[in-house]
């Protein structure tokens, strides 16, 4: 399985020096999928695809255009980013849709666009090594700040969530930064347990890891497109990856957005995963040859609020 991120980074690959670890890995890999699937009520081969928008709460761009792939097209999950500007708006459709949207939360340690930033949810002077210049967060991911600090915001980010009135179906990472050292990864299972969130994880992270947590860590062939295949077009991509989808559950990690000038302002020298770039993905989801795709290629469309309510049925 492939995790990409909103803005990839490369990912910090755990050294598994014992050839049992990685046998056990793989078994669980296996097994975590059919045994999904069925909990799901599908069969074990089953091909279940969630079509996942990140990013909700980035712009008002962003927000509208993937409550319409939501509503009219074939996007059926989403996840949150709680110190972005427009949260407050995705809150309202929430609660206007509490039995129908699902949303997580994309949980956010860094801010990367060039002139349009975010700070942080808690208070500035107890995450300070969170934080670049002029206050906002780091631009990139880092494995230099302090833990403490990492989870005094990653609380408040899922703190604030609630007390919106969101009530999150699961958790992820933006940019993956919580997937980068074995701290932020145990840092990203830790919330997941304590908040009885589903949590996505990779097939790279060890099954000694996970094993120290009770945490319902959900493992998907993740797939988003990338620079080099964007370029080749994003109806040959997407039309693949729905064809060759393997049994068990997927993910299509996407960005839905009108190319409009908010987002021009907003992707200033940022073309990738930009205003141009999300407008296709949006055109793609939306558009009944996609649907007509899944229909043909009997792909059965899950949300996570589907596997909380399986896997936290207690």
């Amino acid at each position: 399985m492939n995790y990409f991120f909103s803005k990839p980074r490369p990912l910090r690959l755990f050294s598994l020096t014992l050839t049992h670890i990685t046998m056990l890995l793989s078994i669980w890999s296996f097994h975590a999928q059919e045994n999904l699937a069925t909990q799901l009520g599908y069969d074990a081969d089953a091909r279940l695809l969630i079509i996942h928008a990140d990013d909700l709460g980035v712009s008002h761009s962003e927000n509208i255009a993937s409550f319409e792939a939501i509503e009219n097209g074939s996007v059926n999950s989403a996840s949150v980013m709680m110190p972005a500007p427009w949260v407050l708006e995705v809150a309202e459709y929430a609660k206007a849709h509490p039995d129908t949207h699902d949303f997580g939360l994309h949980l956010v340690l860094t801010s990367e666009w060039k002139n349009y930033r975010w700070g942080p949810v808690s208070s500035s002077d107890k995450v300070k090594s969170l934080l670049g210049d002029h206050g906002y967060f780091l631009a990139d991911c880092s494995t230099s700040i302090e833990m403490e600090e990492a989870e005094t915001e990653l609380r408040a980010q899922i703190d604030r969530a609630y007390a919106m009135g969101l009530v999150p179906t699961h958790l992820d990472s933006h940019m993956g930064c919580l997937f980068q050292s074995e701290e932020l990864l145990e840092l990203y299972l830790k919330m997941g347990q304590e908040y009885r969130l589903p949590v996505l994880v990779t097939e790279d992270i060890p099954a000694e890891l996970l094993s120290k947590y009770d945490v319902k860590a959900v493992l998907t062939d993740a797939l988003t497109i990338m620079p080099n295949e964007y370029a080749k077009g994003v109806e040959e991509y997407y039309s693949n990856a729905i064809r060759n989808l393997k049994p068990g559950v997927s993910t299509l990690l996407i960005h839905t957005a009108y190319d409009n000038e908010e987002m021009k302002g907003m992707n200033i020298d940022h073309p990738e995963w930009g205003n141009e770039w999300r407008q296709r993905d949006f055109d793609f989801f939306t558009s009944d040859a996609c649907k007509s795709l899944l229909k043909s290629e009997n792909i059965e469309l899950v949300t996570w609020r589907q596997i909380k309510s399986t896997l936290y049925s207690d």
